[in-house]
């Protein structure tokens, strides 16, 4: 069986298992980056996703972006893509100069997530993310979506990649990932190298032309770039079986992707489960109560209320109970989201609303629009208690006196 349908293989097992993975290594990220700056760091809170970072980065300095090659589900929707595009009349040339520049591109994109979105939060409620929307159309025997999502900014950026690596392989991949912007910095150092000894080829230049990043293979004798993903089609190509990798790509890849898995399923148990704590939160509910200085908490009417807020793949529902002008308990009714990572968010979430007496809570990263679903419910639940109805979504950077991670960070300080 060639390489090539062996790595099919595997990108098909991995889009089917674990699609959201990529998605889980970003927000890893992320949220032990917002923890950092917004002076709540824990590490008995954050090691799953530090464990998921270390796997990542370890994986990616001596192996290289395998990742990207064999298991992200989001590049294996470009090849396939790519591939019903391929007998398409045009096919845009782009020269290596530019190449060369375009692929900084990616690099701009983090830049502007670390600092637009992870440090000043655009607003809560906008889906500009394409990896999001294509995460909740991705596995649609789960559940599809409520959000009309592919109206979204996300949306439309998720159809401009889809039209893009109709004409250029691996288009997002190349020029706009901002996790593969992540990868190349460590994988440029990587220990094990696709080799090609130049001395053997004469002008033949098989090899770059069939690289799903455009490297320009045929200059050395081994692949140094960070852009390389490890799909071998370099190999494959080769008339004269002159381009090598040791050990060999199939178990190099399989050892890769069991690490990244087994790290991505730790790092979506709740934290609460390690720490020996129950993940109801009620037991917890009257030293919140009495610890809670929120203002307002106590022109709530008594009493049991529900609301509903949307998730990732559909309405969350939750029951409120409210006793003496506080909230005592709270208890999920239904939800639509994956289970594994609506409890992440349901255990930290949930307890946070609790402790503070407010909804304006941080959200949990590798699972976010789960964590959304819940603080909206308990949002709606509150207002039938008599709470002002939440404008926190509304507020953005441009008109609010400070960033949110700043202002989030004064709240905690005070309770």
């Amino acid at each position: 069986m060639s390489m090539q349908k062996i790595r099919a293989g595997i990108q098909l097992v991995s889009f089917i298992l674990i699609p959201e993975l990529f998605i889980s290594i970003f927000g890893a990220i992320g949220e032990v980056y917002r923890a950092v700056i917004n002076g709540n760091f824990l590490l008995s809170a954050q090691w799953p996703n530090l464990l998921l970072i270390a796997v990542v980065i370890l994986a990616s300095a001596i192996w290289g972006r395998f990742f990207c090659g064999f298991m992200c589900s989001f590049g294996a929707m470009q090849d396939l893509i790519y591939l019903a595009g391929k007998h398409l009349p045009f096919k845009p040339p782009i020269p290596e100069n530019a190449h060369r520049v375009l692929k900084y591109l990616k690099y701009a994109v983090l830049i502007f997530i670390v600092l637009g979105v992870w440090t000043f939060a655009l607003p809560g409620d906008m889906i500009w993310s394409p990896w999001t929307v294509f995460g909740m159309y991705t596995s649609p025997w789960k559940g599809l979506p409520a959000q009309a999502a592919f109206l979204s900014l996300g949306g439309g950026l998720l159809l401009v990649i889809i039209a893009g690596s109709l004409f250029i392989e691996r288009f997002f991949c190349k020029y706009l990932c901002p996790m593969g912007a992540v990868f190349a910095l460590f994988s440029h150092f990587r220990v094990f190298k696709i080799r090609k000894p130049a001395g053997e080829c004469g002008n033949c230049r098989a090899c770059t032309g069939k690289c799903s990043m455009s490297i320009p293979i045929y200059k050395d004798d081994k692949v140094n770039s960070g852009e390389c993903i490890n799909c071998m089609k370099c190999s494959s190509a080769c008339p004269r079986q002159n381009v090598s990798l040791a050990p060999a790509p199939l178990v190099t890849g399989l050892v890769t992707a069991a690490a990244m898995a087994g790290a991505s399923i730790v790092g979506t148990i709740p934290v609460t489960v390690f720490a020996g704590n129950t993940v109801n939160p009620s037991s917890e509910t009257s030293s919140a109560v009495s610890s809670s200085t929120e203002a307002g908490a106590d022109t709530l009417k008594d009493g049991t209320y529900t609301g509903s807020g949307s998730g990732y793949r559909g309405e969350t529902s939750v029951s409120v109970k409210v006793e003496s002008g506080k909230i005592t308990d709270i208890n999920v009714v239904s939800y639509s989201d994956d289970k594994k990572y609506f409890q992440k968010a349901e255990s930290t979430v949930i307890a946070e609303i609790l402790e503070t007496q407010d909804t304006d809570v941080d959200t949990v990263g590798g699972a976010t629009y789960s964590s959304k679903g819940i603080i909206s419910a308990v949002d709606k639940a509150l207002e039938a208690a008599g709470k002002a109805p939440s404008v926190k979504n509304e507020t953005t950077p441009e008109n609010s006196s400070a960033p949110p991670t700043e202002r989030k960070h004064e709240r905690r300080k005070k309770q």
